[in-house]
């Protein structure tokens, strides 16, 4: 049985250590591919999520501006007063400092 060269020995662990490295490198590149799509998903879950939270407030605040406009509609006096005393105190405090 002839014995392989130095050379030849060499050229077989490098062929056999390349095909571990590719191996590896496509295990890897599958696993970041799933990452990248969780990472996707979750990016488009809390963008969706930011959404529903700007159309709750919007609409909250539109709510609240209605609500202030129908009773100061049915209650001008009252709210005058509010208002006026409202102002009185935000000077007050304003001056203090």
């Amino acid at each position: 049985m002839p014995t392989k060269k130095p050379v030849e020995q060499a050229h077989g662990t490098v062929d056999q250590v390349a095909d571990k490295l590719h191996d590896v490198v496509d295990r890897a590149a599958e696993g970041l591919g799933s990452a990248e799509e969780r990472v996707r998903g979750e990016a488009r879950q809390a963008a969706e999520k930011v959404r529903e939270g700007k159309e709750f407030a919007r609409t909250q605040g539109e709510e609240m501006v209605g609500k202030v406009t129908d009773y100061v509609r049915e209650n001008p006096l009252t709210s005058l007063g509010i208002a006026f005393i409202a102002g009185s105190i935000f000077s007050a405090l304003n001056r203090r400092r």
